[in-house]
């Protein structure tokens, strides 16, 4: 797996292409061609001809051309990037690295599975109107691209709250200068050779004031914890505890991996690392019985029977049903 964080601060087209050839992507588009009121489509035997299109420009800026014609697959809708479901991410990169119009923001798929262009605000397709505004936020500022396993995933821009006095800095995701990209691959494991249990270093503790990132950060995140619950419980430690720090990376507040990675600490006989993450995870998914269930079994195993009776006293709460809730809060009460 490889995860690279890069911030994109410049709005020209060299920088639309670095960005999408550091996921590996090719034909990068420097313009976007959009689907609007003036052009006109027609169906010609099995496929659609489009015929005249609004070009969105690096800098924000647009116009349309009447002399493009592009032949589809489909009949693109208003507000469509033409040609966009061959390559969907590219149009992710295109927003992060140049200024989109102002108010216009990248818009989920449409039913042929093509990007579409809708106001920030009302979420409905863009009109030309919309679009001759001119440039909008300064792009790329905060913006972060991750690339995964050679996919760029976009986050968009988000205020980050200021840090309260006392509370631990978000961690430093930033990879070393030094470290190579793309990562050479690894040498296969003699399978004689066991591979030994990995040192469980966990990351930083979430701030105390969470902002959930946006998608398709979360819905990646979400899947990482997934694949490494599947690679723990066929025992391959060493990649699960890798796929969770990969999900904080990703989402800081994503309480689930948390919840993984206690587990996979559990396995190691690591009860003070299972603790640590069961607070946080708690202190994220403070409605999920099964995290303070959880927490209050790892208090007890500790010898600590008030705290853990406070744990197992929430999962009742939450869980009235649960039995093991309530003989774990009848027992160390």
């Amino acid at each position: 797996m490889l995860l690279l964080l890069a911030r994109l601060a410049l709005a020209d087209d060299a920088t639309c292409l670095a960005c999408c050839r550091a996921g590996g992507i090719g034909g990068c588009p420097t313009t976007l061609e959009v689907r609007t009121e003036r052009s006109a489509t027609e169906p010609l035997g099995s496929r659609w001809e489009l015929m005249g299109a609004w070009v969105v420009a690096c800098d924000g800026s647009g116009r349309f051309d009447p002399t493009i014609v592009r032949q589809l697959d489909h009949e693109p809708e208003y507000g469509e990037v033409v040609g966009s479901g061959k390559n969907p991410l590219a149009v992710h990169c295109f927003a992060q690295a140049c200024a989109l119009p102002r108010n216009v923001c990248v818009g989920p798929a449409t039913a042929s599975g093509d990007i579409g262009l809708v106001g920030c605000e009302d979420t409905l397709a863009v009109d030309q109107k919309a679009l001759a505004v001119g440039p909008g936020r300064a792009p790329g500022a905060g913006a972060i691209v991750v690339v995964i396993d050679g996919r760029p995933l976009v986050a968009e821009p988000e205020s980050q709250p200021a840090p309260t006095p006392g509370s631990a800095p978000p961690p430093d995701t930033t990879p070393p200068p030094s470290a190579p990209w793309p990562a050479p691959p690894k040498a296969p494991a003699a399978p004689s050779a066991p591979a030994p249990p990995p040192v469980l270093e966990l990351p930083a503790d979430p701030p105390d004031a969470c902002s959930p990132a946006r998608e398709p950060i979360r819905s990646e995140s979400r899947k990482r914890v997934g694949s490494g619950d599947d690679l723990r419980i066929t025992g391959n430690s060493a990649e699960a505890l890798r796929d969770y720090k990969a999900a904080l990376t990703l989402d800081k507040c994503n309480g689930y991996a948390w919840m993984s990675i206690a587990q996979l600490a559990g396995d190691q006989a690591r009860t003070d690392l299972t603790i640590r993450a069961l607070r946080n995870a708690t202190r994220l998914l403070p409605t999920h019985p099964g995290a303070w269930l959880m927490l209050g079994r790892a208090y007890e195993s500790f010898g600590q029977r008030g705290l853990a009776a406070e744990a197992f006293k929430r999962a009742t709460e939450l869980a009235p049903g649960s039995a093991e809730a309530v003989e774990g809060y009848m027992r160390t009460r």
